[in-house]
């Protein structure tokens, strides 16, 4: 796991916003089809696709610690340094107008 953690510390801090996800995922397609409703900066924003990856269990495993979960799923979200959830809470902080107010005060949106 040793080289998963700089790794995701390291795209945590690059980014205001952040998602972990699979391609083959329907929740992640979920979240980046939430995503694309708001002007993100390309410079700000980022999707890494960890199965691509050959330390993507290590990077799964590190979600349990980092995100304070029992999960290993993807997808994960974090905007400015800070873990928001995975596909259920965006989906809920997206009906509430929640993500927008955090999107906005992260200065994300263009």
């Amino acid at each position: 796991m040793a080289g998963a953690i700089p790794f995701v510390d390291y795209k945590i801090k690059q980014r205001k916003v952040l998602l972990f996800s699979k391609t083959f995922s329907p929740e992640s397609s979920m979240v980046k089809s939430i995503l694309s409703q708001y002007s993100l900066s390309d410079k700000d924003y980022e999707i890494v696709e960890i199965e691509k990856r050959q330390d993507c269990v290590q990077i799964e495993n590190y979600f349990q610690f980092l995100c304070l979960d029992d999960s290993r799923a993807v997808p994960q979200l974090f905007i400015d340094g800070h873990y928001i959830g995975g596909a259920k809470q965006i989906n809920l902080l997206q009906k509430s107008g929640e993500l927008k107010r955090i999107l906005k005060e992260a200065h994300a949106m263009d």
